[in-house]
C-alpha cells in the first residue's frame, strides 16, 4: 500500500476527452496500454480502437517525469511518456463486453506504470473516477484477480466470468448512489 508520501508527492489527477489531449499525453497513453495489453499481457489486439476519440470519452490519468526508455535495438535513445496510471470511462452509448448495462458509462483500459505498480496509484484513480461519477451507474470487465480491488471500491459482479485474450475476466457494476 501507498504511503502518504508517495500519493501527495506526485501530480493532479488529469481528465481530458481525445481533442483536449496533448500529443505527448496521448503517445504516452498509448505506450501504457501497449506495454501493458500487449507486452505484457500478450494480448495481440489492435488497442487504438477508435473509441479514444469518440467526444464523450473521457481519458484520466496521473502523469509521471519522461523516462528514458530503450528503442527497438536496445540503444537508450527513447522517451518514456507513460503516465502512472490511465483509465478511460466510455459513453454511456457505448456498450462494454459482457458488463454493459443500459445507461451505464463503462471503465476500461486501466493500466499502470510498471514504475509504479504497488504504490497506491492504480486505486487512487479507480477511486477518483468512482467519487467524480457517484451519481452515475458505472460498469467494467475486470480481470478476475482484481476482482477484490474493484469490489472494494463498490463493483459487484454482474455476469459469469468470461475469457478474453486468454485472461479470465469478470463482469461488474457499481450502482449510482
Amino acid at each position: 500500500m501507498a504511503t502518504d508520501t508517495q500519493i501527495t508527492e506526485a501530480t493532479e489527477l488529469v481528465v481530458k476527452t481525445f481533442d483536449e489531449l496533448r500529443p505527448t499525453e496521448l503517445y504516452g497513453i498509448l505506450q501504457l496500454r501497449s506495454r501493458v495489453f500487449v507486452v505484457e499481457q500478450e494480448c495481440v489486439f489492435l488497442d487504438p480502437d477508435g473509441v479514444d476519440s469518440l467526444p464523450e470519452t473521457l481519458h484520466f490519468f496521473y502523469p509521471r517525469p519522461a523516462t528514458a526508455m530503450s528503442d527497438t535495438h536496445g540503444a537508450e535513445h527513447g522517451r518514456d511518456l507513460s503516465p502512472r496510471a490511465y483509465a478511460r470511462l466510455l459513453p454511456a452509448e457505448v456498450p462494454d463486453g459482457p458488463a454493459a448495462r443500459p445507461g451505464a458509462r463503462s471503465i476500461s483500459r486501466v493500466a499502470t506504470h510498471p514504475d509504479a505498480r504497488g504504490q497506491g496509484w492504480g486505486r487512487r484513480l479507480l477511486s477518483d473516477i468512482v467519487h467524480a461519477w457517484s451519481t452515475a451507474p458505472l460498469t467494467l470487465n475486470a480481470q478476475s484477480h482484481l476482482e477484490g480491488l474493484y469490489s472494494s471500491l463498490g463493483f459487484a459482479p454482474n455476469g459469469p466470468r468470461f475469457d478474453e485474450d486468454g485472461i479470465e475476466h469478470t463482469p461488474m457494476e457499481r450502482p449510482a448512489g
